[in-house]
């Protein structure tokens, strides 16, 4: 249970082919990203987001639920066996329910470390790498492969002082895998997430649909997509239903 969780919270949370490609610096990587994604001026109209699928894990299918709000928060919902639990995180705050697994039936307030390491997440286009204000540093570190797909590999490190590692296909510029350290009351874990089934969207932004754990967790599969849709404040309230 304890790999669900990290799981969870990553998802809410490596040289061929490179013959013809022209070298590029990490910030023209990022730029083209960022462009094959839809550019600048789309994503600066997108506020919120609410995608809605499910994962499987241990052969359990696994509701998922992920709102975001831009710099207010982000919400992700997960049901399974037939319980409900949430993960919320606000800008100060963040809290953790998760009934389905053991010693984690109450509301429990996340570390401070975990919420500043969780900060890109609480904004569109930052968690999407659809932004660049929140990078202090970019640095390309090398070439590699990701599923047979030539990939340039930039170590990004954020205002907060966050670093990850980010694979861009290095024919349309799409992010593949992302690689990262997540903080959790059992210490710190690397974990990465893989990205695929990149779909355009009514708005002109290109998101991926399916996001795999490389710790056998399965795929996470989007199923729906809201944009700019409202979202009510009370999301980000760490409120539990009454047991009847």
């Amino acid at each position: 249970m304890k790999a669900i969780k990290l799981s969870i919270l990553s998802a809410m949370v490596l040289a061929a082919g490179f013959t013809t490609a022209k070298a590029q610096t990490a910030d023209e990587i990022i730029q083209k990203h960022i462009t094959a994604i839809g550019g600048t001026e789309k994503w600066n109209k997108i506020n919120s987001m609410k995608r809605v699928g499910s994962m499987s894990i241990q052969g359990m299918e696994i509701g998922f639920t992920q709102t975001v709000v831009n710099d207010k928060g982000m919400r992700t919902d997960i049901s399974m066996m037939g319980q409900n639990g949430f993960i919320i995180l606000t800008p100060k705050e963040g809290w953790m329910y998760m009934p389905m697994q053991p010693g984690m039936d109450k509301v429990t307030p996340m570390p401070a470390e975990q919420i500043k390491a969780s900060a890109d997440k609480m904004n569109v286009k930052a968690g999407l790498l659809a932004d660049k204000s929140g990078i202090a540093k970019a640095e390309l570190v090398g070439k590699d492969t990701i599923n047979k797909v030539a990939c340039f590999k930039v170590k990004i490190t954020d205002k907060e002082g966050n670093v990850q590692t980010d694979y861009f296909d290095a024919s349309n510029f799409y992010l593949l895998r992302t690689e990262m350290t997540v903080k959790s009351e059992e210490g710190e874990q690397e974990v990465s997430l893989s990205f695929s089934d990149f779909k355009k969207q009514p708005e002109g932004i290109v998101l991926p649909m399916v996001m795999t754990s490389p710790l056998g967790m399965g795929d996470i599969t989007f199923k729906s997509v809201e944009i700019n849709k409202p979202v009510g404040d009370e999301i980000f309230k760490p409120t539990v239903a009454d047991k009847k």
